[in-house]
């Protein structure tokens, strides 16, 4: 028999007498231990221990050995049958080995965090049917061998955070059909693992955050129907297809924060109908469009937050997303105002968040003041004017009534940090602290404004009716005239009806007298000027001249009969 051997056979006899005493004395505890025997727990947390200790219960079911300097676990677990929770995180592990916890089976907590394993073997968890819950968060593990898991088939949580991870093989994850929580943040993953993602198919958490991704393919996540929560943030994702997310009907939460995207990606959020947090902060978006949340209906938290590139919101950007609650646009440090009712599309908006960015004014009309609870404006250059009096206002009633509304809700804004950023006499004054005076803006230019404005139309109107009505007014007189005229001289009277007009009563008699003078016109002069109406008394010599009577006048007056009393004609003009 090898000298191994016969070591190994002197540990076994060893680790049986151990287990002997341990099982005569259920009270016996190692020094700096901690053990109840009747919950069967033991806890040698931060006791100073190099190798796992032999002498604890081997009934116990919760072992605690965090925070001690144990770099090796061979063969030290196979007489602690019962175990149902081994914590050995914050030790300097650096191999699990092969079959280690084969006869463990009973466990289903497992936690080697915070150690310092590269690899991991075929048989390392050979034996762990009924584990549930594995973390190996914080080592420097970048290989795990493709039958590593074939024992975890109920495994429910997998936690492979911060280490050096790059791939994986195609089936490695293929034992894992029960796993609904998946961590890899913090590695140096290159691509979405679509081949092994295809495999678990209940998985609800996913967290690939802090690994160097660049895309988001079609294909990429098509198999995870039960996902609801996905972490993409901090990667370097410049392009996601617009179906990367369309077969992901229960996903709510979505982290795509800390990227190289350029532009939101619409096409493909609009496929995640149930959707209720968004995170896109930290990219390079230089616009929000309109609808660019489109089909979001059941979007509640919103993340706009350090877009350093951004410079414009459109008013219609968020009017899709009826239920959004809360919303974070901080440190956008282009942004210099706030589109007109850029929340009226959203009733039931409680929280907004616009710090640190590169406001000089708020309108009352952006805010649904009567629902928010919660309004943080620090940070801002504010000028403090008339255009800011309603915020001024707002805030002392806020203080005066223990930031107390008319209905009941507290509504809280940061006054005490915003200050004034202009004019001169008021930079750097806190923004409450400044007298009401100084946020009234004088009127008098707008009132000379006003009436000169006014003035203006009214000349305008009035010159326009003049200048349309003259014109047309001289042209009607005109064609009087020469209807008139062609009367005279064609002896028709019956033309008189577009010019002048005399009473039903006479047109006969009048017609007969016309025809009348016609016949003596050889004795009345031609010069039709001197004749004078019959009306006209004699001129005394004092009087002034007589401005001489159109034409067409004069030869009617002469017609009126003498036994008549004389009367003006009656003129109609047409």
């Amino acid at each position: 028999m090898g000298s191994c051997a016969v070591a190994r056979v002197g540990w076994w006899v060893v680790a049986g007498l151990a287990w002997l005493a341990a099982a005569r004395a259920r009270t016996l505890c190692p020094a700096r231990c901690a053990c109840d025997d009747a919950l069967r727990l033991a806890s040698c947390a931060g006791a100073g221990l190099e190798i796992v200790p032999i002498q604890l219960n081997p009934e116990a079911t919760h072992i605690n050995l965090t925070h001690n300097s144990i770099d090796n676990l061979l063969y030290t677990f196979a007489f602690y049958t019962q175990i149902a929770v081994l914590d050995i995180s914050y030790n300097k592990i650096q191999d699990l080995g092969s079959k280690n916890f084969e006869n463990n089976m009973e466990m289903t907590q497992l936690n080697v965090s915070h150690n310092a394993l590269r690899r991991l073997e075929k048989d390392t968890f050979l034996g762990l049917k009924r584990l549930l819950d594995l973390n190996l968060s914080d080592n420097e593990i970048s290989n795990i061998h493709t039958q590593t898991f074939k024992d975890l088939s109920v495994l429910e949580r997998l936690d492979l955070s911060n280490n050096k991870l790059v791939s994986f093989d195609a089936e490695t994850f293929e034992p894992l059909s029960a796993l609904k929580i998946l961590s890899l943040k913090n590695n140096a993953i290159l691509d979405i693992p679509s081949a092994n993602l295809f495999y678990v198919i209940q998985l609800e958490y996913l967290d690939m955050s802090e690994n160097l991704v660049q895309q988001v393919p079609k294909n990429g996540l098509q198999y995870l129907k039960s996902l609801r929560h996905l972490d993409l943030n901090s990667n370097i994702i410049s392009s996601i297809d617009s179906l990367a997310f369309h077969n992901l009907p229960l996903l709510r939460h979505l982290d795509l924060s800390d990227n190289n995207m350029t532009a939101v990606p619409t096409s493909s959020l609009s496929k995640l109908s149930n959707l209720s947090h968004l995170y896109l902060s930290g990219n390079f978006f230089q616009n929000v469009t309109a609808l660019s949340f489109q089909s979001l209906f059941h979007l509640k938290h919103l993340h706009l937050s350090r877009l350093y590139e951004l410079e414009r919101i459109d008013s219609r950007a968020f009017v899709d997303n009826i239920n959004l609650q809360k919303i974070w646009m901080n440190e956008n440090v282009k942004v210099r105002e706030i589109p007109p009712r850029l929340f009226h599309g959203n009733p039931k908006l409680t929280h907004i968040y616009i710090k640190n960015n590169a406001l000089d004014t708020l309108e009352a009309a952006h805010f649904p003041i009567d629902k928010l609870q919660e309004l943080q404006i620090s940070g801002n250059p504010f000028v403090c004017n008339c255009s800011l009096l309603w915020l001024w206002k707002l805030g002392r009633e806020c203080e005066a009534n223990n930031n107390k509304v008319e209905n009941g809700t507290a509504l809280k804004i940061d006054y005490e940090l915003v200050k004034c950023a202009a004019p001169e006499r008021l930079r750097n004054v806190m923004f409450v602290q400044a007298p009401e005076s100084e946020f009234g803006c004088s009127s008098g230019w707008v009132v000379v404004a006003v009436v000169v404005l006014t003035v203006s139309i009214v000349i305008s109107v009035v010159g326009g009716v003049l200048y349309f009505l003259g014109p047309l007014k001289k042209c009607k007189g005109d064609k009087s005239k020469q209807v008139m005229t062609s009367v005279m001289l064609k002896s028709d009277v019956s033309k008189l009806g577009n010019g002048l007009v005399y009473s039903t009563r006479r047109e006969q008699e009048a017609k007969r007298e016309v025809d009348r003078y016609l016949m003596i016109g050889s004795t009345v002069s031609n010069n039709f000027h001197s004749l004078s109406p019959p009306w006209h008394v004699d001129k005394s010599p004092y009087s002034q001249e007589e401005p001489e009577e159109h034409v067409y006048q004069q030869f009617a007056y002469e017609t009126i009969p003498a036994h008549r009393a004389p009367e003006k004609p009656h003129i109609v003009y047409v």
